[in-house]
């Protein structure tokens, strides 16, 4: 696992990795973060490109720990706010691993990469170091739950847990992001998937587990 990001001998920062992995799959009907993609679970994917920025990676799973995700040899955070949405697992991570920084990344982006990853970290490093980093889809969609978040983020996390405030979004609009565009990332590969691409439905993991990459 590595905490360096950049090249060229850029500054090294201590950064802590969230897996994010309570979500109920209701339109899959199926475990989302076991689904294989050339025979890896979509979760072991993700665990190892975070493992390349991130140290130590902590698997948010939802209200209790996971048996089925003992395989990844990685500690479980439960949620202090069960069936709060994806923000219980960004509290319950940076909860469980103290860190200045943190970068969390949802089981369910099979084709993240941790260059993908790195890219947005050189963004946030060249931006001024703001208080978050998240990125943007080709279509402008936000992806909140893959991004860089500090640890002064979490008073306001805990507080809109608090009050049953769960829209991420509604969260995020509270703290200094810097967005970050997906097409400025040069390791996307012509015909490849997007590292942003989101498999909710059987359809569409049909199409995508199709993908060797």
């Amino acid at each position: 696992m590595k905490n360096n990001f950049g090249e060229g001998g850029q500054m090294k920062m201590k950064i802590a990795g969230i897996l994010i992995a309570g979500g109920r799959s209701r339109r899959m009907g199926a475990d989302k973060a076991l689904l294989k993609y050339g025979g890896i679970p979509a979760i072991a994917r993700v665990a190892a490109a975070l493992g390349e920025v991130a140290d130590p990676v902590t698997v948010a799973c939802g209200e209790k720990e996971r048996e089925d995700f003992r395989f990844l040899q990685l500690p479980q955070a439960a949620d202090r706010f069960p069936g709060c949405g994806p923000l219980a697992g960004i509290h319950a991570g940076m909860s469980a691993a103290p860190s200045d920084w943190y970068f969390a990344a949802p089981c369910d982006l099979p084709f993240v990469s941790a260059a993908f990853m790195r890219y947005i970290l050189d963004a946030w490093e060249r931006s001024g170091r703001r208080a978050a980093a998240v990125p943007v889809s080709r279509s402008g969609k936000v992806q909140p739950l893959l991004g860089l978040y500090h640890k002064d983020a979490l008073p306001k996390l805990e507080i809109a847990l608090s009050e049953g405030k769960l829209k991420v979004m509604d969260w995020l609009a509270g703290l200094d992001v810097l967005y970050v565009p997906e097409e400025g990332f040069a390791g996307h590969l012509e015909g490849a998937p997007s590292p942003l691409l989101n498999v909710n439905t059987p359809e569409e993991y049909r199409a995508a587990a199709e993908w060797r990459v």
